[in-house]
């Protein structure tokens, strides 16, 4: 079993360097591939890459910068194209994984031998960054909630879905949307209950991942139209998605409590 990090950069070789690459050069075990796509081909990036003493292999790629819809789908996508492991998780530049995540992902997967994909625990705080200072952090909060989160919860959108450290076996009739920005994670999520059903997924019940949402990253920047936006078009493709009738209707009223918050307040976060 072998594990391919994907990690899609744009623009930001020293969060690439001390936080996501220093999270890998930590772990505990080593055997895995760490993919870096240099969305936009940033020279410091290349040159950072290129000047890295790793002990795990590093597959690389550069791709130009999409003009038109979510650059980060594009780039995740590139990965998945090259990745060689078995299994595929994501890491972005700015997050980090705790030092036993690829030893323990590796272990939860072998003891399941059921599980196509899996959301590991995060631990997650909320940074309001002014002039690329911080000058506000949240209390910490993991995410999910607790150990006995479902599937169910994430599609309803109960809990929270984010990518980082989500874990699915490698597939290449898995591909992010472009289309999606606010919600790529969770319409990624819900072509992977199409793909593999509902009853191959598992919650990883350790806490395993560090998530800071800064307040200038794309959901701090976020207005609550694009969030109703982006469910609205998600709703309109139901058919596409394995969502219940409960499912819909549970959405239906997410995107209108976005609608009405967007003419209330409208950006998500402030």
């Amino acid at each position: 079993m072998t594990i391919s990090v994907i990690t899609a950069t744009y623009n930001r070789p020293q969060q690439l360097y001390t936080v996501a690459f220093n999270s890998l050069l930590n772990q505990t075990d080593h055997s895995f591939e760490w993919v870096v796509v240099n969305d936009g081909c940033n020279p410091q990036t290349r040159e950072m890459i290129a000047t890295l003493q790793a002990p795990f292999p590093i597959a690389y790629l550069e791709i130009e910068h999409s003009s038109t819809g979510f650059g980060l789908c594009y780039a995740r996508n590139a990965g998945l194209n090259i990745a060689t492991g078995s299994l595929i998780t994501y890491l972005d530049d700015d997050n980090s994984f705790e030092r036993e995540f690829i030893c323990a992902t590796k272990h939860f997967f072998q003891q399941h031998d059921f599980v196509k994909y899996s959301m590991a625990i995060q631990k997650r705080r909320r940074d309001v960054v002014l002039h690329d200072k911080t000058i506000r952090s949240s209390k910490v909060f993991t995410s999910p909630s607790n150990s006995f989160c479902t599937l169910e919860q994430l599609i309803s959108q109960q809990e929270i879905f984010d990518s980082n450290g989500f874990t699915h076996v490698h597939n290449l009739a898995l591909k992010w949307n472009p289309n999606y920005q606010i919600f790529a994670d969770y319409e990624f999520l819900l072509q992977c209950t199409k793909q593999y059903g509902n009853s191959t997924f598992k919650l990883h019940p350790q806490v395993l991942v560090n998530y800071i949402q800064s307040s200038t990253g794309t959901i701090g920047c976020s207005h609550y139209c694009q969030w109703a936006t982006e469910l609205k078009q998600i709703l309109q493709d139901s058919s596409v998605y394995l969502l219940t009738s409960n499912h819909i209707v549970q959405l239906e009223r997410l995107a209108q409590t976005y609608h009405r918050k967007a003419l209330e307040r409208p950006p998500a976060f402030v």
